[in-house]
């Protein structure tokens, strides 16, 4: 890998561990910085590689939160835990119809919302929206 793949992967790192911390949209961003960076790879490899950097950052996120995410926890009390159920249930009952969506019609978002326009659009219009409210 040369010096110069290297720094891109870098700002891909960069940008999504700053992304993935912030109430915006990390895949959007990565989106974005394919479209100004491009990665000397292959198209197999770059969709790995997002996976991959993605992965990474929620695992962090994960780690960092463990001791609230874990309801086995034997520092919590019954009441703390019993949140902590509520808090997964609300995350599975939250993912149930992006699942759903997902797996029926992910090549057609994939056609027609994965590109640079729509994303920037879209975080624009979002950006307004959270300034709004």
């Amino acid at each position: 890998m040369s010096i110069l793949e290297f720094i891109k992967v870098l700002v891909f790192g960069i940008v999504e561990g700053i992304t993935e911390w912030l109430p915006i949209s990390s895949t959007g961003h990565m989106i974005l910085i394919e479209e100004l960076v491009h990665l000397n790879v292959t198209p197999e490899f770059m969709e790995m590689f997002r996976v991959v950097i993605q992965l990474g950052a929620i695992l962090a996120v994960c780690l960092l939160f463990f001791k609230k995410l874990n309801p086995f926890s034997s520092k919590k009390n019954a009441r703390q835990k019993r949140q902590t159920w509520k808090l997964w249930g609300k995350v599975i009952v939250g993912c149930i119809p992006a699942g759903i969506l997902g797996v029926l019609f992910n090549d057609w978002f994939d056609e027609h919302f994965y590109n640079a326009t729509v994303v920037a659009v879209m975080l624009i219009v979002y950006g307004v929206i959270f300034i709004l409210l």
